[in-house]
């Protein structure tokens, strides 16, 4: 299987804390992985580590040339003047697109997400709707990991 994320030796401490040193992991292609522990034991700091948007204090991070990471955080705030619709347009802005490109691809991966009303205020949905729109932004910009 083709070797998408890797990371070697990763340390990361936040103050006099570690979460954890030495952490060595591969992710390939068609696996799935599951991330289990307590609560304050690292698992979002390893999981924004995987995704590029946080930096190890030690270690290498190794992304499979043209793999794109998408990302998911616990908390997602939009913008009170955000709809749904501009929530993917705005996600897909430095893709390399055609404007009817964009409309196309956010419309139809709204769709398949289950979304009847693009102009929707993005803040007025509930929590399980948010999320769902949070993870919608990510997949529109056809992550391969």
């Amino acid at each position: 299987m083709t070797l998408l994320l890797s990371l070697q030796d990763l340390t990361k401490s936040y103050g006099h804390r570690p979460l954890f040193a030495g952490l060595s992991l591969d992710l390939r292609a068609g696996e799935r992985v599951g991330l289990v522990g307590p609560n304050g034991a690292g698992k979002s700091t390893l999981l924004r580590l995987m995704a590029g948007r946080e930096g190890p204090d030690a270690g290498t991070r190794s992304v499979r040339r043209g793999a794109r990471v998408g990302y998911v955080a616990q908390d997602d705030g939009f913008a009170p003047t955000e709809t749904v619709r501009t929530v993917l347009l705005s996600a897909l802005t430095e893709e390399p697109l055609e404007e009817h490109e964009r409309e196309t691809r956010a419309a139809t991966t709204l769709t398949q997400m289950g979304f009847t009303d693009a102009d929707q205020p993005a803040a007025m949905l509930s929590g399980g709707w948010r999320k769902r729109l949070a993870l919608a932004r990510e997949l529109v910009r056809k992550p391969l990991l």
